[in-house]
């Protein structure tokens, strides 16, 4: 049996899956929020380690900080992607004048469309 993904090009699925990681990694440094919603899925949770402690946010909480995050300016890198079928991950990372964060993403195709499902990130201190 032949998946959707599987009658898409290798440069098409490319491209497909750098959509949705170039519309974090524009939208994030900018808080663009409506581009960041469309590279996640609506049922998507961002994951990171505070203190010591696990942190867990649905996307809805996840959007409300990044729209409280003050700007600054931000250097943002996509490090490597890969996919399988319908699902795929990658890793970005985000550099600020005195951090970076460093994301790894779990990424699933739906109705012809890459999205973020699971975000998992480490905020390292320069």
């Amino acid at each position: 049996m032949k998946t959707l993904t599987s009658k898409v090009g290798v440069a098409d699925e490319k491209d497909l899956i750098l959509r949705t990681l170039h519309d974090y990694l524009q939208g994030r440094p900018v808080k663009d929020i409506e581009r960041l919603r469309r590279a996640f899925h609506p049922d998507a949770y961002i994951r990171t380690i505070i203190d010591g402690q696990l942190v867990r946010w649905a996307l809805p909480q996840y959007l409300d900080l990044v729209a409280q995050a003050t700007i600054q300016e931000c250097q943002p890198e996509l490090l490597s992607y890969t996919w399988d079928g319908d699902t795929g991950s990658a890793h970005v990372q985000l550099t600020f004048a005195t951090f970076r964060f460093i994301d790894r993403f779990n990424l699933i195709k739906l109705d012809g469309q890459w999205l973020i499902v699971d975000k998992v990130s480490y905020r390292q201190e320069l």
